[in-house]
């Protein structure tokens, strides 16, 4: 047999045995790196045959095999990953432990977020996206019947600014007997919508005693205000959509047994969470039969920051859409369908609203809408607060009980967060 021969059969039986061992040990050591262990043991194989052959001196062929194993470790060895981005270790979910008050952590956490801001009082609370997951109508709707059935009578005034495109407003008296409120902004819904800033009456929650102080009282005698989101009196929300409601003599209920029926209150936060423009709020309004629920028919001042306007009634067994036919829109306590022509004369407050918009060519600053909601702010059915939203800029300027001297002075952020 020649060298060659003898070095060739040589090489390839120590090739295969040794691939052959390499497997076998990587299967008995379960790595997962068997292919290392291949090829290892076949360069051993490889030099066990040479040296069979008598190819090169042991020696020689050792320190060749060492060089040889030390890169095929290196070559073989797959990268680590970096520590930021390494899968954490497997550790049992953590059951947490039950509040002894029977609130979640997300419950308590918007119940702790109460905070008093006037002496009024006025509260605000921001209310997390994972909370209202819940059936907060059902929390409210103990109330609402109880608060509303009563002669007190309702009188509010509202309008939309709409003649400066970079600072449209919203402004509203709220007009009914005293009772403490919550400027309430709430977190977009999880399932997708607006975050949003509202104004929530607290008689309707339970609340109606001024000397009680809600953030001396524990989490679970705070309860009732996880029901404040399906109460709103008027709201905007981040898109720079903002609506309002107001009492009227009369108004029709639509009772279509195709459409879902949904509380009068109830249907504003529907807007709020998922109304972006006056069109959508429009639809919305359109999609529901609405429940006055014992309280006076409403109809509902909606305004939006492109400068658009509506106020939808519910008279004649129809929904009316009355939009805005210059740079500003007015509502008080009748109802505009049913009056023909110029509604002058029907209200004074309203006339006094029309008129001060059209002068300023429906162009005001915060300060101003705040002086013309002076202007028709009630002392019979007093004025419990006057709001003005900013849909151009998110800013949320309120007064409590009158006192135009005291402003708070708020904004709805792009992020739907509270900052003041």
């Amino acid at each position: 047999m020649t060298k060659r021969a003898r070095t060739l059969i040589a090489a390839v039986i120590g090739l295969a045995l040794g691939a052959a061992a390499g497997s076998l040990v990587g299967r008995w050591a379960r790595s997962d790196n068997t292919p290392f262990f291949i090829a290892l043991g076949a360069l051993m194989g490889l030099c066990g045959g040479l040296a069979w052959a008598r190819i090169f001196r042991p020696l020689v062929l050792a320190i060749v095999g060492l060089l040889a194993s030390l890169l095929l470790a290196v070559v073989f060895t797959p990268p680590r990953a970096p520590i930021a981005n390494r899968a954490p270790e497997p550790t049992a979910a953590a059951s947490p432990a039950p509040r002894a008050d029977g609130l979640t952590a997300e419950q308590a956490a918007t119940l702790a977020s109460l905070r008093k801001v006037d002496d009024y009082p006025l509260y605000t609370m921001r209310y997390g996206s994972m909370v209202r997951s819940g059936d907060f109508s059902r929390l409210s709707q103990s109330r609402t019947t109880e608060v509303v059935t009563t002669n007190t009578p309702w009188a509010c005034s509202l309008f939309a600014a709409l003649g400066d495109p970079n600072n449209r407003l919203f402004g509203r008296n709220f007009d009914w007997r005293y009772s403490p409120a919550l400027l309430l902004f709430t977190d977009r819904p999880a399932a997708g919508g607006y975050a949003s800033v509202s104004m929530v009456d607290l008689e309707y929650l339970g609340f109606a005693d001024r000397t009680v102080d809600l953030t001396k009282l524990p989490l679970a005698g705070r309860r009732n205000l996880l029901g404040a989101p399906a109460l709103p009196a008027d709201g905007m929300n981040e898109a720079g959509m903002a609506v309002g409601m107001a009492a009227v003599p009369s108004g029709d209920e639509r009772r279509d047994p195709g459409r879902p029926t949904i509380n009068s209150p109830t249907v504003m936060r529907e807007l709020l969470d998922h109304a972006g423009n006056v069109d959508e709020a429009v639809a919305i309004l359109k999609g529901y039969n609405i429940a006055w629920a014992g309280g006076p028919p409403l109809h509902y001042l909606v305004a939006d920051r492109s400068g658009r306007a509506a106020l939808v009634e519910f008279h004649g067994d129809e929904i009316v859409v009355l939009p805005n036919a210059g740079p500003w829109h007015a509502a008080t306590n009748f109802t505009r369908s049913a009056v023909a022509g110029d509604a002058a004369g029907q209200c004074p407050r309203y006339d006094t609203l029309v008129q001060r918009l059209t002068a300023a060519g429906g162009a005001l600053k915060p300060r101003d809408a705040l002086s013309l909601l002076q202007a028709v702010a009630q002392t019979e059915s007093a004025t419990q607060w006057s709001v003005v939203y900013g849909l151009s800029t998110g800013q949320v300027d309120v007064v409590m009980g009158r006192k135009y001297r005291q402003t708070h002075t708020f904004r709805l952020t792009a992020e739907g967060v509270l900052s003041r």
